[in-house]
């Protein structure tokens, strides 16, 4: 029975005190901290240098391969690609 009295002043302390409030600033603190990122001027660099030496080197690589073949492949992995890309942002979102 100890406990339960302990337990119920424990409860009745927690009633009868203050309720706590959030600093009028804690929204904008958390929008700030959860917000994506943005690339900044050399990270932009990085991706350009990057897609100029991936397009490079598939050029590269395919220099032997029929023309055909390219379309095909272009026909098949842009839309493979894109639809990629709107189910990774769909779940990132969460939608």
């Amino acid at each position: 029975m100890h406990d339960d009295h302990v337990m119920d002043q424990l409860l009745r302390d927690a009633m009868a005190a203050d309720v706590p409030q959030l600093s009028p600033a804690f929204d904008t603190q958390v929008m700030r901290s959860v917000r994506p990122r943005r690339l900044t001027p050399m990270g932009r660099v990085v991706i350009a240098v990057y897609i100029v030496v991936a397009a490079g080197t598939a050029v590269w690589l395919m220099r032997d391969l029929r023309m055909e073949l390219i379309a095909a492949a272009l026909a098949v992995g842009v839309p493979v690609a894109a639809a990629a890309s709107v189910y990774g942002r769909r779940l990132i979102v969460g939608h």
